[in-house]
């Protein structure tokens, strides 16, 4: 339900990614919600060859939340959101599995979690950092995981993955 609400809520947010998993559970619960309103349109005889009321609906509120989650799906696998034009493509790549490490589109998106750009501005202000302070830490970050790299305690993937979290945390902030 998370994967569900969490699409709900990045309506607007057509930048980033979509794991295969929470794109996937979002259309299932789409789908049972929209079962459900196929039954209510038969049940209050609401429905004609066109369709119905409830499952009108249904679609109407859920359009911009599955284009947006849909074209996140397509940045998970590192192609461009263009793609939805294609149905039957699209769905070929919605299947496949993401990218690992960061893409053009950036790093994987934890599964159920609301994209940065969504879950920032719900959160209220953030505490303001001076600039300079707020580089110095990303700095000393990535140093500490370029160490770590060399190390041998992290693989070049993991390091990449670290540092653009690091980053992307770095412009949130």
């Amino acid at each position: 339900m998370n994967s569900y609400l969490s699409a709900m809520r990045s309506y607007r947010d057509f930048s980033g990614r979509t794991s295969r998993g929470d794109y996937w559970r979002f259309i299932l619960v789409y789908l049972g919600i929209a079962l459900i309103a196929l039954v209510l349109d038969a049940a209050f005889a609401t429905g004609n060859k066109d369709g119905g009321l409830f499952i009108g609906l249904t679609h109407l509120v859920h359009l911009l939340p599955q284009v947006a989650a849909g074209i996140r799906r397509m940045h998970d696998t590192d192609h461009s959101g263009w793609w939805l034009l294609l149905s039957p493509v699209a769905l070929v790549f919605a299947c496949f599995a993401g990218t690992p490490g960061p893409n053009r589109f950036g790093p994987p998106q934890a599964a159920g979690a609301v994209p940065a750009s969504i879950g920032a501005a719900a959160s209220g202000p953030v505490p303001a950092q001076p600039l300079a302070q707020q580089q110095r830490d990303v700095i000393a970050e990535i140093e500490r995981l370029a160490q770590l790299r060399a190390n041998g305690s992290l693989s070049d993937a993991e390091f990449e993955v670290m540092k653009a979290q690091a980053l992307s945390q770095a412009r949130g902030a």
